[in-house]
């Protein structure tokens, strides 16, 4: 009884396929609120006893996981290139009619996003046009043609052609499938993406290294910043350089596609821009400002320096007093006295290095043997 309440035709209630168009790209969302979770999570850790040092943790997540996150959506975005136009257009094969339609196309580094939207209805098809189709390339060129073999694109293409996709998203198309003479613009643009998603990809382990070493070192955090930076550029020039040596201009019958940079290059650049100034900066405050970069790090500044020098093999032993970054003493283990080295003119610490070298022996401590120590420590 309560499954035949409401039913007149005695059989399971059937509804048309309500097919709705894509409206936010699933990954970059997935991506954002990835990175947003981790931030909150990472959030609970900032309240303290100190307001300095509250606040130097804030600084410090937040532009750390700011860069990651807009290393990743460089990568992975859509909008390397993009074009929009408003133009009448005819609408699909076999028909006669024409409509006036937005369309817009955004170049990725792995694929190619056309949108073809119309606010009017077509009374014949009942149909809302408002399609958004993504034909992918990765990586492979493939053969030619539209076999099994052929390009990912391409056959892609074929399965558009297939399922009956209006005109505009398949002109549109046409000039990334084919591959011959003056058309390839797919090519190009395919070995543009392979590279510079290599280059940006390389950007993210540098990024979590220098992560890494900012609670150790920090002057090696600032090191791998900077090639985090210089790598996120390096992509844009070769996405720059080998996309496609001639502009791609697609014709319709009111405007004409004419491709700019996107939000997705800009990011990427701006990114790299701001990692190497950043870089930088780091390092020049660890010249001249060591203790307070150190303690906005949270970390005790004496890590940055070598405490002591030699082994128990040695007669001799430099060491780092912890009480204060100065002075250097020469411990001489045949005599009682200690030996001040005020009046010797090299430098009062040593940097740390993550080389670190065999200690050399010595019998008597020198000008010439300390001269030794503060070139191999």
């Amino acid at each position: 009884m309560a499954f035949d309440l409401g039913r007149k035709e005695g059989f399971p209630t059937q509804y048309a396929p309500n097919q709705t168009p894509v409206t936010v790209d699933v990954l970059e969302v997935g991506v954002i609120v990835a990175f947003v979770i981790l931030y909150v999570a990472l959030l609970l850790f900032i309240p303290g006893k100190k307001i300095s040092t509250s606040f130097s943790r804030f600084t410090r997540i937040t532009v750390s996981l700011l860069i990651g996150l807009l290393i990743i959506l460089g990568n992975i975005g859509q909008e390397w290139e993009v074009a929009h136009i408003r133009s009448k257009t005819a609408y699909k094969a076999g028909s006669g009619e024409e409509i006036t339609a937005d369309i817009g196309v955004k170049i990725g580094l792995r694929s190619v996003n056309v949108t073809l939207k119309s606010g009017s209805i077509l009374k014949q098809q009942e149909e809302m046009i408002d399609y958004n189709e993504r034909f992918s390339w990765v990586w492979d060129q493939g053969r030619f043609g539209f076999g099994p073999y052929a390009g990912r694109i391409q056959r892609e293409f074929r399965a558009a052609q297939f399922t009956g996709l209006p005109l505009p998203i398949l002109w549109v198309v046409d000039y990334f499938v084919i591959d011959g003479e003056g058309f390839r613009y797919g090519r190009f643009y395919r070995t543009a993406g392979w590279y510079a998603h290599i280059a940006i990809w390389t950007a993210f382990p540098c990024w979590i290294i220098a992560n890494i070493l900012f609670k150790a070192v920090v002057q090696y955090g600032a090191i791998f910043l900077g090639l985090a930076g210089g790598f996120l550029l390096l992509g844009n020039f070769l996405w720059a350089v080998i996309r496609n040596p001639l502009p791609l201009v697609i014709p319709f019958e009111d405007d004409i596609l004419k491709f700019s940079y996107g939000s997705s290059f800009w990011i990427t650049l701006i990114t790299g821009l701001a990692c190497i100034f950043i870089a930088v900066a780091i390092y020049i405050l660890d010249i001249y400002f060591n203790e307070e970069l150190y303690m906005f790090f949270g970390l005790d500044n004496l890590l940055g320096y070598e405490e002591t020098y030699g082994g128990d093999d040695t007669e001799e032993m430099v060491t780092l007093r912890h009480d204060t970054l100065l002075p250097l003493k020469v411990i001489n283990s045949h005599k009682e006295e200690e030996e001040n080295i005020y009046d010797n003119p090299k430098p009062r610490y040593v940097k740390r290095s993550i080389y670190r070298r065999k200690s050399q022996k010595s019998k008597k401590v020198d000008s010439h043997l300390m001269e030794d120590i503060y070139q191999n420590v």
